[in-house]
């Protein structure tokens, strides 16, 4: 489990779907709220680890794009729960306009 004291934003590892299921999965809680999740993936073939990450809005779960960086996936997780407006991926998801 990770913690940032700065913000308060916490990891804690999900236990795997299935027997075969490779893919370590968090939660990440600010404040003990649940806002979203992370999920390890790899691409094809490669070896390189994805993060992709999953935002809880208004109780909708929003797709956020890949990144190699877990704290940063995080990071874009909470900055996305604080301020949809500000990804994408959740302005289009909300229907919000664009700022």
């Amino acid at each position: 489990m990770l913690t940032d004291v700065e913000t308060d934003l916490t990891l804690h590892e999900l236990p795997p779907r299935t027997r075969t299921d490779r893919h370590p999965r968090w939660e990440v809680r600010y404040q003990g709220k649940l806002i979203g999740w992370v999920e390890s993936q790899t691409i094809g073939r490669s070896s390189t680890r994805f993060f992709h990450g999953y935002v809880l809005i208004e109780g909708q779960r929003i797709d956020l794009e890949i990144n190699t960086d877990l704290e940063e996936r995080c990071q874009t997780v909470l900055d996305t729960w604080r301020d949809p407006a500000s990804n994408v991926h959740a302005r289009y998801a909300l229907r919000l306009p664009e700022p």
